[in-house]
């Protein structure tokens, strides 16, 4: 068993197993960039806007919360290696080992807020590429809203019949694709209109700080969660003993790449960035009218096409949580039957519609509640807690200081911005009713 020692932990060693040893596993570099593909997802086509909601100043808070997930990120494995060796290795364990039933129920409700939210996430953003493709132009009597809606409802509830992940895999390759073609258009902006002349004159103006940086922070929670998978990560590689350098490089590398991809999608569009850079990329620049935005919206349209039904497949699977909300005549053997799944799946396929077009003008609104709810609940709350507490009696007074303060800090944190993005969705909300 390696030797971890990470600031505010205790070291681990001797009596604490591996949660999965393995002989072979995967190298530094095959971990390094599967932590960075599970992590940076569609929160990155919003990060040019937290600049807006937050200025300048919004690569500060980036910062800074960067290396909060991060910490938190090396705590959810050591709480982990508490765990009894025959114990399943999973949040809802997790949280019962550390606070009885009550924990794992709280665990797995955060845990479905969190992917629920994260269906709709992807929803919007298919609908915002359709617009695109359609150029918001509809079908028939249709609006272009209700076309988007309608085409996208044409493909993914057959998609949700799919026996499992496997027959996803393959298009949701075109994921990291998209990503990685987000971020060169977005730095190109700087090399082929450095003047900005592509856009209206006077381009749009800057801010170094406004008010609503905790919706920027939401965002960028949301952006940097995805914790849970990490104990999988870890135990998987060849060399466990090298994870916490690892994690520490890759919070880096995200950190660097949603701060240049925020901070140059704002710099270009300013006050007038759009929740999702691929609008932006659309309407107004050196890649408007050409095949370019084109192709960036059908890669992130298949993108979303497999997150979402991969995203419903998990919910549906977390038996855990909804079993116990059905009579037992609906479950053989401690699983759903299958009318029942099937019925599941279209509900959570209706609700996650219905909310989705009734925030569809406030996608930022939503991805920052979503992060300032769930992701930094699942993602720095709750492994803090769950390492405090399993730990607390091997931890010095400093490092029991330093944790508390860090939950204060999180729970502060939420505060702030689930009350702005309320207050915001309210106030959108009785425009939308007066008009």
């Amino acid at each position: 068993m390696d030797e971890v020692t990470i600031p505010l932990l205790t070291s681990v060693s001797g009596s604490i197993p591996d949660l999965e040893p393995v002989r072979e596993g995967a190298t530094f570099t095959q971990t390094l960039f599967n932590v960075i593909n599970i992590f940076v997802g569609l929160g990155l086509l919003s990060t040019p806007y937290a600049y807006r909601a937050g200025g300048y100043i919004a690569g500060v808070a980036l910062l800074l919360l960067s290396s909060l997930f991060c910490l938190s990120g090396h705590l959810i494995v050591a709480a982990f290696q508490y765990l009894p060796v025959d114990a399943p290795r999973s949040f809802p364990q997790l949280g019962k080992h550390a606070l009885g039933i009550h924990g794992r129920k709280v665990v797995a409700v955060v845990a479905f807020l969190e992917l629920f939210g994260g269906a709709c996430m992807a929803l919007l953003v298919t609908w915002q590429q359709l617009l695109i493709l359609l150029d918001n132009h509809g079908l028939l009597a249709l609006s272009p809203v209700h076309t988007a809606v309608a085409l996208s409802l044409l493909w993914l509830v057959p998609m949700l019949s799919v026996g499992g992940f496997s027959r996803l895999a393959i298009l949701s390759k075109l994921g990291m694709l998209s990503v990685c073609i987000v971020v060169t258009v977005v730095y190109s902006l700087l090399v082929l209109d450095p003047s900005r002349d592509d856009l209206p004159q006077p381009p749009p103006g800057h801010a170094l700080a406004r008010w609503t940086l905790p919706q920027a922070v939401g965002i960028f929670a949301v952006s940097l969660s995805g914790h849970s998978t990490l104990p999988a990560l870890r135990a998987g590689m060849a060399a466990p003993s090298r994870f916490p350098a690892l994690l520490t490089a890759a919070f880096c590398v995200m950190a660097l790449l949603y701060g240049t991809v925020g901070a140059m999608g704002y710099w270009y569009y300013g006050s007038t960035t759009s929740a999702l850079i691929t609008t932006d990329i659309s309407r107004a620049g050196p890649w408007t009218d050409t095949a370019m935005d084109k192709l960036l919206a059908c890669l992130l349209l298949v993108n979303c096409s497999t997150k979402y039904p991969a995203l419903v497949l998990v919910l549906q699977a977390r038996v855990d949580l909804i079993i116990g909300m059905f009579p037992s005549k609906v479950a053989t053997q401690g699983q759903l039957r299958p009318a029942v799944l099937a019925t599941l799946r279209m509900l959570l396929c209706a609700a996650s519609v219905g909310l989705s077009y009734a925030a569809l003008d406030s996608i930022a609104c939503v991805m920052s509640l979503v992060g300032g709810v769930a992701s930094l609940s699942c993602s720095l709350l709750m492994p803090t807690l769950f390492y405090v507490k399993l730990a607390w009696a091997e931890l010095g007074a400093a490092r029991r200081g330093a944790l508390l303060a860090l939950l204060g800090l999180g729970s502060a944190l939420m505060v702030f911005i689930t009350s702005q993005n309320v207050v915001q969705l309210l106030a959108q909300l009785g425009k939308s009713t007066g008009a």
